[in-house]
């Protein structure tokens, strides 16, 4: 039956805005959501329709891909077309907010591999989605009730299993944010007056070879400057090399720099790259001891990945037994526990929830050892005291970068913590590893692939397409061939196919090895399947390798010089 869009859409507004009741209003919402979402689903059929069979492959375009369709397009020109943007219709207001999905990923479809994308948990979209209803603004209780309360709750659950009894924290948005609340918290420790006087020019601060690419820009945005952030070389095991920090930490203090901070890895997207907190702690305290330093340089875990394996954290042999029954998953998690023995004496970590605590975006959490905070990221006229942390008194305006603070993470976060609880995350992170395991064993089946990263105590997979050696003979390098084959893979997606989006890994360093180099390729599985079905997505892959070979054979393709950004680390 045809839905008539404007009677459905006046009838639902209508009733939205004539009741007074919340649980019309919520129904109403409700109606009206599902509406919008039908419509997107169906466009996004329609666009896929459109697309040609692939001759090589049957069967990609009977259901959405990983992404909704779509189109290129210049920024620029699109902007320039001058439109008035005149009130519309019911139904381009549907064409409005269906273009606002072209060409994003749909986390629930099986092919979304591309990074960290897991489908959040019903019950804490819901309560986001709940959020957004009633619309309160985080800035103080007074607006925000006991939802500030929360936010301190999941600050300190998640602190009591880095061994901070006293921890409270900041909910933000993303991974970055907590960065710089870490750089700007250590720039106030190491220099109070800061926060009235500007920035001192002799700070600097360090983190490992393999640190997110953000720090510099997190360093940049404060005022710091990117040029004052220092990544201190690694071991084959991806952590900071401890002679090498002992001597850039010496050298500085020689050149009479001040070390702020040492941002540490606890887990990266690639290679899983974590530091060792007890031997980091040493040398810093160290360093400090032998210097006569005034502050010690703050200590920030930067675990917004790696948060979750805190869930295991002084697990005893038989509960580790239980969780992981794979012998390869209890050896990764075992490295990990003892690689953040010593996190209890760092100074605040960084949590993202959205990327595999199964919440919606975005849920990130900036979780200090204490309440210190509070004074230190504020305008240095102002000291929190016992008045301030009862009802009607609190107020985060005072320490938070925005004052216009959404909840949805909060409360998102807050419902998975209370529904899985600290066993129910160590039994997602076994799932994930199991996952992993499943992904590698269905590689391990085809020709076409190798697993590289066996050392990684993460749950991603990297690996290598072996091209055949006639194909590697029609181009200048591996790395040619493999980007090549990336993009095409990638335009397919784009296009509405649906087939694997996974990534690209350029300049791989296979165990950390600078001289072992390749072009590589990466899944993240964020959900398990059977081995039958992660057989069938390889073989999704496999199918355009052997196209791709096929039509270079043939000369049907040339190989053409393409530059990939290196993912997100």
């Amino acid at each position: 039956m045809k839905i008539n869009a404007n009677k459905l859409r006046r009838h639902i507004v209508r009733k939205f805005c004539h009741t007074s009741g919340d649980s019309e209003r919520l129904q109403a919402l409700m109606e009206y959501t599902q509406h919008l979402n039908d419509y997107i689903l169906s466009e996004g059929k329609k666009w896929q329709a459109n697309l040609p069979e692939l001759q090589f492959l049957s069967g990609t375009r009977t259901d959405l891909g990983p992404k909704f369709p779509a189109r290129y397009y210049s920024y620029l020109d699109e902007l320039d077309k001058g439109e008035d943007y005149e009130p519309v219709d019911d139904k381009e207001i549907l064409q409005e907010v269906a273009r606002f999905f072209r060409g994003s990923l749909r986390s629930g479809s099986p092919n979304a591999l591309f990074n960290m994308l897991p489908e959040a948990s019903i019950e804490a979209t819901a309560a986001a989605w709940l959020v957004t209803t009633y619309n309160p603004n985080m800035l103080m209780d007074f607006f925000g009730g006991e939802a500030l309360l929360i936010e301190q709750q999941v600050c300190r659950y998640i602190g009591k299993w880095a061994g901070w009894p006293q921890s409270m924290g900041i909910a933000c948005n993303g991974g970055k944010f907590t960065l710089l609340y870490a750089i700007r918290l250590a720039i106030s420790r190491m220099e109070p007056e800061s926060a009235k006087t500007g920035l001192p020019r002799d700070l600097v601060i360090l983190c490992s070879e393999g640190a997110h690419y953000c720090v510099e820009h997190a360093a940049s945005l404060l005022g710091l400057g990117a040029d004052n952030c220092l990544r201190v070389a690694g071991t084959k095991d991806g952590v900071m090399d401890p002679n090498e920090l002992q001597r850039v930490l010496d050298e500085q203090h020689l050149n009479g720099r001040r070390i702020a901070a040492v941002i540490c890895s606890g887990g990266t997207t690639i290679n899983f790259n974590c530091e060792d907190t007890c031997k980091i702690l040493q040398s810093i305290n160290d360093f400090s001891i032998r210097h006569s330093l005034r502050q010690r340089p703050y200590l920030h875990l930067d675990s917004v990945i790696g948060w979750i394996y805190l869930s295991t954290l002084n697990m005893d042999s038989e509960s580790i037994f239980a969780h992981f029954s794979e012998p390869e998953t209890r050896k990764r998690i075992a490295e990990v526990q003892r690689r953040l023995e010593g996190i209890s004496g760092f100074d605040s970590m960084g949590v993202d929830f959205h990327k595999n605590g199964l919440c919606p975006y975005a849920s990130s959490f900036f979780i200090a050892s204490d309440r210190r905070f509070m004074d230190e990221l504020g305008d240095g006229n102002y000291k929190y005291c016992d008045k301030d942390f009862h009802y009607g008194q609190f107020r985060t305006y005072r320490y938070t970068f925005e004052n216009s603070r959404p909840g949805q993470g909060i409360l998102a976060a807050w419902v998975n913590l209370r529904r899985l609880g600290r066993r129910g995350y160590a039994d997602y992170l076994a799932l994930l590893h199991r996952a992993r395991n499943s992904v590698s064993d269905a590689l391990a089946r085809h020709s076409f692939f190798r697993v590289l990263n066996e050392s990684s105590l993460g749950w991603e997979v990297v690996f290598a397409i072996l091209f055949a050696p006639d194909i590697i003979s029609l181009s200048q390098s591996h790395e040619e061939l493999a980007m090549s084959f990336m993009q095409e893979c990638w335009e397919r997606v784009n296009a509405g196919y649906n087939l694997p989006l996974f990534s690209i890994v350029p300049g791989y360093r296979i165990n950390n090895d600078p001289e072992n180099i390749i072009t590589a390729f990466l899944v993240y599985p964020m959900r398990q399947y059977s081995d039958e079905e992660w057989d069938d997505i390889v073989k999704l892959i496999a199918a355009q390798v052997n196209d791709f070979q096929d039509r270079l054979r043939s000369q049907q393709l040339s190989i053409e010089r393409i530059q990939i950004d290196r993912p997100v680390r």
